[in-house]
């Protein structure tokens, strides 16, 4: 017994000498890392070529959500935002301009134009001045009341990341559904939010604020080129250039490598 708790104690004694050594020579396996130092940063800032871009074709209506048939997920959808597309239907796209180098974030116009046009309730009057804090504080509750959705529900806008549209393009071509998943109508509002979104030198960025990435640069180019787009189209030739001129997919984030090998044009 006393043997066997010498040994106990002795490889006790070494686990913790291991776990300090290991602390002061190494970084923990849960270590979050460092902020990234100055000299690594990005040094280039999101830079849009000025002017109005496309817009989306009229006829798109924000409709309030349903519940799925099929029992397939494990609790109600709720706080989706749901748009149709209706040929015939009034829509705001023909008066909403979109020009990222002034603001690169739509802000949900196309969303709130619809609602305030939609609302029969009153409407606060915009060109009577405030008198007090009260006043103001009325004005905007009006104005929040118009563009409340039908459930009671206040939708939001998630279309900030360039990650997200590529990976669902990419995933419906690969299931051979891409024409089910997007509709024609849903197939051209996205082709129209690619265009919109690629800056002056050709890239995408991260997300609708950041300078290009070859991330993002690569995965919107795939997407837009699975839209249609050939490869001569013009924003194919800057997208191309840019990758190249940053290394390649190669140098792009693991990501983008999945993507593209769940394609079938990057190897695993």
């Amino acid at each position: 017994p006393v043997g066997a708790a010498s040994v106990a104690l002795g490889a006790a004694g070494c686990t913790v000498f291991w776990l300090l050594r290991r602390g002061v020579k190494r970084r923990p396996y849960s270590y979050p890392g460092d902020a990234i130092p100055d000299e690594q940063k990005i040094k280039r800032e999101a830079c849009f070529p000025p002017g109005q871009k496309r817009r989306v074709e009229p006829g798109w209506q924000p409709r309030q959500e349903t519940q799925p048939k099929e029992d397939v997920l494990p609790h109600k959808v709720a706080g989706q935002q749901v748009w149709s597309f209706d040929v015939g239907a009034a829509g705001d796209a023909e008066v909403v301009d979109f020009d990222p180098s002034a603001n690169p974030n739509a802000g949900d116009r196309l969303f709130r134009a619809a609602r305030l046009r939609a609302w029969q309730g009153p409407r606060p009057d915009e060109a009577k001045p405030l008198a007090s804090p009260l006043d103001a504080l009325r004005k905007g509750f009006g104005f929040y009341q118009m563009i409340q959705c039908d459930d009671g529900q206040w939708a939001g806008d998630y279309g900030g990341p360039h990650f997200l549209l590529p990976g669902f393009v990419i995933a419906a071509y690969v299931t051979g559904s891409l024409e089910q998943v997007l509709p024609a109508a849903f197939w051209r509002a996205a082709e129209v939010y690619l265009r919109n979104h690629q800056q002056a030198d050709g890239g995408w960025g991260t997300h609708i604020e950041s300078p290009s990435t070859l991330f993002c640069s690569a995965l919107n180019y795939v997407a837009l080129r699975l839209l249609g787009a050939l490869p001569d189209d013009p924003a194919c030739v800057q997208g191309r250039a840019f990758i190249r001129k940053h290394g390649g997919v190669l140098y792009a984030a693991h990501w983008t490598k999945l993507w593209l090998a769940g394609l079938g044009v990057f190897d695993y």
